[in-house]
């Protein structure tokens, strides 16, 4: 039996960490780099990352590996240093966690469309998340993270390839205000589907903030008996001095995290524009 699975059987949700990339994007001056190639090239600076979500009181990482599959790697010409990048993701995230965190390997969509919407095959999309999902695995993570997912076909594939390496997996979709991903998949179909290829934890995460999502995760409580993860983003960006911030404040996210708790939720973190202080005003709100 594994630590991930042992842990998810205490009543008390797990808090997991927040937005990693929104993190390194404020501590670099480039935004148009890969930051999946910082684990080679900074990884002094992921693990700082890694190391605050951990004195907040984050019990699961994520590596930082979300965009590190060879499709979206192609773009800035590292396809072929894909499992050098996972790997070096998952020991930078294996320094910082120590004995007692666990570590997530992150799989996030090839960003690209799938045939017929675009150009790209079913067996091209399996290839890349099964070169990941390996190497994820050989590195030594506890459990791996599919998240972000608008489209079924995609997230199956990489649910399908995650569990493929024996380990517990899972499996997220991005909803937008509607309740619907971007290709038009509700929170039950999407359920139904994780829980048919064996996830072992189903949910929700980025695309909105709690407000929307709350009513996503209560449709996907009620369509399954698997454990319910949520990670929303902290509210929505507005443009400040030419960067991007999110406006929702730690003490919103902790009342909203209480909220998740109460509705049975068994892992709760953050997305895009969570940091450090939104995970450690929702530790603290869920350990009193």
């Amino acid at each position: 039996m594994s630590r991930f699975v042992d842990l998810l059987k205490d009543h008390r949700p797990l808090i997991c960490d927040g937005a990693v990339g929104t993190e390194l994007l404020s501590r670099t001056t480039r935004a148009d780099q890969c930051l999946d190639n910082l684990n080679l090239t900074h990884p002094d600076l992921v693990r700082e990352v890694h190391l605050s979500y951990i004195k907040a009181g984050a019990q699961i990482i994520e590596t930082n590996t979300f965009g590190a599959n060879k499709i979206r790697l192609a773009a800035h010409g590292l396809a072929d240093s894909a499992r050098e990048i996972n790997t070096a993701g998952v020991r930078v995230a294996k320094e910082a966690a120590g004995d007692d965190v666990l570590v997530a390997g992150s799989i996030g969509p090839v960003g690209k469309l799938l045939e017929p919407y675009g150009t790209l095959s079913l067996e091209e999309v399996r290839e890349a998340f099964s070169e990941q999902a390996a190497a994820l695995k050989d590195s030594g993570v506890d459990v791996i993270f599919v998240e972000t997912m608008a489209d079924l076909q995609e997230a199956g594939a990489a649910v399908e390839a995650a569990k493929s390496t024996g380990l517990p997996v899972v499996a997220q979709m991005s909803f937008a205000q509607e309740g619907r991903t971007m290709m038009g998949v509700d929170p039950a179909t999407a359920v139904q589907t994780f829980c048919e290829l064996g996830a072992d934890v189903v949910g929700a995460n980025c695309g909105t903030g709690f407000y929307d999502m709350l009513s996503v995760v209560r449709e996907i409580i009620a369509a399954t008996d698997r454990p319910v993860i949520a990670q929303p983003n902290a509210g929505f960006p507005q443009m400040v001095d030419g960067r991007l911030v999110y406006m929702s404040s730690p003490a919103y996210m902790a009342d909203c995290a209480k909220q998740f708790a109460e509705l049975g939720v068994a892992i709760i973190g953050g997305c895009c524009g969570t940091t450090p202080d939104h995970i450690r005003a929702i530790s603290e709100a869920l350990r009193r």
